[in-house]
């Protein structure tokens, strides 16, 4: 069973910028349809211990670790008077004091990449199967712990890495790590055949698409990983040979040594995605929190 998952969320959001400079993105706010504050952070950790995990490393920037740290100190003393006279306020920070109890922060201390951030978070896995959950990104309906359950009940029957995929059109690509897999006897599970780092149009239609999709539409990441113990070592083996100057440490490094080594499966949830780290849908991501309106990947 897997009980510890990792949150990246240290990256410099440059998609948020200039909100990005002083606004983590894990804190960025949304209103929900019953008109409450909230934040990315607690949309994400709510559903994952709703999901079952136990506890949750928060990969964070050292400058950034302070700020997530008051945020959910809620104020301290310094709002106590004012907690005494709002009993909602009160209740708040109740929840993020228990909320607190099962995060964990990590820091990374240079941004080197998605491989490298997880990386950071080896001595909190202690070893353990471990589920990656990306940093900007919140399964709809909101709060639904279906997608990660689904992943993660996957891992349990297989034993080997399990990744969630959604279906994304030729033209957006280049954006995802696409992955090519080879229907099972199970529904919606696949075995992995390939997998690929932000590939042009052309190399992806040639090299990557899924037999049974319609001929425009692949699978891409859709920011849940189930990972067993092997994951480690295999991370540690790409820490003695990583060069920073070859560019950035990405998952899907450790995805191709652990395909030389285990079969692995891709699993596509019916579940819809809000990526809350792209700017140019924040009135999108606003509309669905409230109720307006169906974000689709």
């Amino acid at each position: 069973m897997i009980r510890k998952a990792i949150v990246p969320m240290a990256g410099l959001g440059t998609r948020l910028y200039p909100v990005g400079v002083v606004l983590p993105k894990g804190l960025m706010p949304f209103v929900l349809a019953d008109g409450k504050l909230t934040t990315g952070l607690q949309l994400i950790a709510e559903t994952l211990l709703r999901a079952g995990i136990e506890q949750i490393g928060i990969v964070v920037s050292p400058e950034n670790r302070p700020v997530y740290e008051a945020f959910l100190e809620g104020g301290g003393e310094r709002y106590a008077p004012a907690r005494a006279k709002r009993p909602e306020m009160q209740r708040i920070y109740e929840s993020l004091r228990t909320l607190r109890g099962h995060l964990n922060f990590i820091e990374q201390p240079e941004l080197l990449g998605l491989g490298h951030a997880v990386w950071c978070a080896r001595s909190f896995a202690c070893g353990e199967p471990t589920l990656v959950f990306l940093g900007d990104h919140i399964p709809l309906p909101l709060g639904d712990p279906t997608p990660i359950q689904q992943v993660a009940q996957a891992y349990e029957t297989v034993q080997c890495p399990v990744y969630g995929v959604h279906r994304v059109p030729r033209s957006k690509v280049s954006a995802y790590g696409i992955l090519r897999g080879e229907l099972t006897d199970a529904p919606r599970l696949y075995r992995l055949q390939r997998l690929y780092e932000k590939p042009t149009p052309d190399y992806a239609q040639q090299h990557l698409h899924t037999e049974g999709l319609p001929p425009d539409e692949f699978f891409a990441h859709s920011g849940i990983y189930a990972f067993p113990p092997a994951l480690w070592e295999t991370l540690d083996h790409i820490a003695t040979q990583y060069d920073p100057a070859s560019g950035e440490w990405t998952l899907t490094h450790a995805q191709q040594h652990l395909l030389k080594q285990m079969s692995a499966y891709l699993y596509e949830a019916e579940s819809h995605w809000l990526d809350f780290g792209q700017l140019t849908n924040t009135a999108t991501h606003f509309a669905t929190l409230r109720g307006a309106a169906m974000y689709k990947a």
